[in-house]
């Protein structure tokens, strides 16, 4: 029995990035012999793939025996696994996707060991290449999706020979067969990486996205706002409501709908888009119209909200004075005492007095040569 460390935690650790998962594969082993050991098995309920996978009795990492694959059906899942222990390391790892992702390493003694490279994946690592491994990469439509994820996490490129085949993929309508929750978790993944961009360019080159994202029609102006949220580091809802931002209403609620986005996502996106023409106008806008504009985004409700806004706003206009028109007049407003106005006015009048008063602050705001931000 001998225990290798596998997959993406071996390309991470040579890209000299911290895995976030540690993967294992076990080659020798029955799953009796795992049990005897003390591992503890996953149940079949929580496994997507099907093949026995054990957790380590204390680190809790998950250790699959070795194995090789057969198609028989179809979708992510429709596969027949062979765990014999006569399995090689080898065998195991051509099963894989990418040459990146099929490399391993000895694990003896509580140590790490010499790299384990059959498919040249070192090489196509320093080359920023994302090569499939075997032709039976079309077997597994998610392998698409994978790569061009991976394209926007590491900034690579696809070797135009695996470009062909994920063609080939969409053309027999393979895609066809994933399901939305995979889509998204990939999508939602790859916006998080530092050029999402290129995720969008590669299913586009291979012709996945009007099938993927039917709902869906990014301009470039979208991705191009998507890419300078990705270069400040924006958190994954405010990404997703530039990347939405030139949609329509409707389209985002379908889009939303189909892969069941989370509603901080979709709420967000479809704020920012109904307000966005709006901001674009900011300069132009009177005290009253700046109140009613911060009123509408929920500025004087949630702060938070307030500010992933105008992280939006500021991500598709790349006006940085738009947003500090929108900051100082918020400012102004909030200088009004409105627990002061409770306390002396009555019923609807305390709101129709503190909206009076904001006006009247931005108003102030706006007159300030200092402030004012006008052309």
């Amino acid at each position: 029995m001998k225990i290798y460390l596998v997959g993406g935690a071996v390309r991470d650790k040579l890209l000299g990035l911290i895995p976030k998962d540690n993967d294992w594969v076990v080659v020798g082993a029955t799953p009796n012999d795992m049990l005897t050991l003390g591992y503890k098995q996953v149940p079949n309920g929580q496994l997507t793939s099907g093949f026995p996978v054990f957790l380590h009795p204390e680190t809790k990492d998950e250790y699959a025996l070795a194995r090789c694959e057969k198609r028989i059906g179809h979708g992510h899942g429709g596969f027949e696994f062979d765990i014999s222990p006569n399995i090689t390391l080898i065998e195991d790892l051509k099963r894989r996707d990418l040459t990146i992702n099929a490399m391993a390493m000895s694990f003896e003694q509580g140590k790490l060991g010499e790299l384990i490279d059959p498919y040249s994946g070192q090489s196509d690592l320093e080359k920023k290449i994302l090569r499939h491994v075997s032709p039976a990469f079309v077997d597994d439509p998610l392998r698409l999706l994978r790569t061009a994820r991976l394209a926007a996490c590491l900034g690579f490129q696809v070797a135009k020979e695996t470009m062909m085949l994920m063609e080939q993929m969409v053309a027999e309508g393979k895609i066809s067969e994933l399901s939305t929750d995979r889509i998204w978790s990939e999508l939602e993944r790859a916006l998080m990486g530092e050029h999402p961009e290129n995720f969008f360019e590669v299913i586009k080159k291979c012709g996945a996205d009007g099938i993927l994202f039917p709902f869906m029609n990014i301009s470039d102006a979208s991705i191009k706002a998507l890419q300078r949220a990705a270069e400040h580091k924006d958190s994954a809802h405010i990404r997703f409501a530039v990347l939405m931002h030139n949609l329509t209403q409707k389209e985002i609620i379908k889009f939303c709908k189909q892969f069941n986005v989370p509603g901080q996502y979709r709420d967000l996106a479809l704020l920012t888009n109904l307000h966005l023409a709006r901001f674009r106008q900011i300069h132009e806008l009177d005290a009253k119209e700046l109140f009613d504009l911060l009123t509408n985004i929920g500025a004087f409700q949630n702060k938070e909200r307030f500010s992933d806004c105008l992280h939006v706003f500021e991500r598709c206009t790349q006006n940085s004075t738009y947003v500090e028109q929108a900051r100082y007049a918020f400012q102004a407003a909030q200088t009004i005492d409105t627990k002061a106005l409770a306390a002396k006015y009555l019923g609807s009048e305390i709101s129709r007095k503190i909206k009076i008063s904001r006006i009247e602050a931005i108003q102030q705001c706006l007159n300030n040569s200092e402030l004012n931000l006008r052309p």
